[in-house]
């Protein structure tokens, strides 16, 4: 798989800008969710769900917010420097958390949180649609596979790293840390040469961004492609928002109350365990995904659906166990679940789709995922504050999971991508559809 970076040098720098800025961001997180927990704390007038529940959200609605500006910006701006400018700003934004010290200032990590993924979604929008400009077709899955798998290991690395930083040094320095691996990635992407924008019909006007012109532009073409209801994966799989929710929730209540010492620091621990557990998942899933079932269309199709399965059982499991061990090992299986739906779903309309419309589908796709997630982020925090009850939250959300996915599956039953033609794509020369495909 590493072949891919050997044999396509734009894709080596993408890739390199990854792992510095996506190991930040790991660090980046178990820090806030431990600063949000020694400022907010029991004593506070809302309850510590809510708060965990908040900040998933406030991390998620901006994305949705400005993805409808975010895909058509990353369809005309030179992508390069779309990923440069976001890197920079997200520095300034991480550094201002250094600052954050009493429970009164609370508002202004949800503002930064904030702010950051609203600057975020327009990196993740280019890079998005840069990615198939710096690999060959035919080694489009293998460069996703191996995007996928970095997250992994930088969300494993980078959240366990995190939490240890924080028992050992405090939760303040790893912004500062957080906020140089964007520079360094800006610096990796500064040599990056993408080929131009393709060339829009139709020019940017703000009008057609409120209107949601564009993406109804996008949805048109998924929709002449026979794809719109992959398009819905991530969003139905929304409900998942509440996974990442209650994995900060067992670390603060359940693994990280420390009868001695630092419980700031234990609470991180426990947090940075596991999320890194959930790393270990996400990197095994697509791989196994695809060597024992395949990457055809109805390949990919069947992984999808067998995804939310997965990833309901594990969680319903993880209600059980009270040893962090064994509930990393619950969150690690469920979550192989979880990354491989998430990337079959991506291929598959990356697959399909044409390069002018990269920007625009994937801010379609995050739309719903980003409203969706929030959503159940905020649905897991305020079942755990009127039960009290992690066990009790766990099986509520892995419930919704199952019967999202049963119902995602029976509305792609008859998903076939064809051509404007009408064909299936399988029967085009030259497309990698569902024969086709390697």
């Amino acid at each position: 798989m590493l072949r891919v970076v050997l044999e396509n040098p734009l894709f080596a720098r993408l890739w390199a800008a990854q792992i510095v800025s996506q190991a930040g961001d790991w660090l980046n997180r178990v820090a806030v969710l431990s600063l949000i927990g020694s400022l907010g704390g029991r004593e506070h007038f809302v309850g510590i769900g809510a708060l965990f529940g908040a900040e998933l959200a406030l991390r998620l609605l901006p994305s949705a917010l400005l993805g409808p500006i975010a895909g058509p910006v990353a369809d005309r701006v030179p992508r390069r420097l779309l990923m440069v400018i976001a890197d920079v700003l997200r520095a300034l934004c991480v550094t201002g958390l250094f600052f954050v010290r009493e429970p009164q200032h609370l508002g202004w990590v949800y503002a930064l949180v904030a702010t950051q993924m609203g600057i975020g979604i327009f990196f993740d929008a280019a890079r998005t649609a840069a990615l198939p400009s710096t690999v060959k077709k035919s080694a489009l899955h293998d460069a996703y596979t191996l995007s996928s798998a970095t997250w992994s290991v930088m969300l494993s690395v980078g959240a366990l790293t995190g939490g240890v930083l924080v028992s050992r040094f405090g939760v303040h320095d790893v912004f500062l840390i957080d906020a140089a691996t964007y520079i360094l990635s800006a610096f990796c992407l500064a040599g990056l040469r993408l080929p131009p924008v393709p060339e829009q019909p139709e020019r940017f006007r703000w009008r057609d961004i409120l209107l949601l012109t564009d993406l109804r532009r996008g949805l048109d073409h998924a929709r002449s492609l026979g794809i719109v209801p992959i398009l819905w994966a991530k969003t139905f799989w929304g409900a998942a928002g509440g996974y990442l929710v209650i994995l900060a929730l067992a670390g603060q209540e359940r693994f990280g109350e420390a009868s001695t010492g630092d419980a700031v620091g234990e609470a991180a621990l426990a947090t940075g365990v596991l999320y890194a557990a959930r790393g270990v998942g996400t990197g095994v899933g697509p791989i196994l995904g695809r060597r024992f079932i395949g990457e055809s269309d109805k390949a990919l199709k069947l992984q999808t659906s067998l995804g939310f399965l997965v990833a309901a059982i594990g969680y319903a499991i993880f209600g059980f166990t009270h040893d962090l061990v064994l509930a990393s090992v619950f969150v690690a299986i469920a979550h192989i679940g979880g990354a491989t739906l998430w990337i079959t779903s991506t291929v598959y309309w990356q697959r399909h789709v044409s390069d002018e419309f990269r920007g625009r589908i994937f801010a379609i796709e995050f739309l719903g995922m980003d409203i969706a997630f929030a959503i159940g982020g905020l649905a897991a925090g305020l079942i755990f504050d009127a039960t009290r009850s992690l066990s009790v939250t766990v099986w509520i959300i892995s419930g919704a999971v199952a019967i999202l996915g049963a119902t995602w599956t029976w509305l792609a039953r008859d998903m076939r991508p064809t051509t404007a033609a009408g064909l299936p794509l399988s029967r085009v020369d030259g497309l990698p559809g569902e024969e086709m495909a390697p």
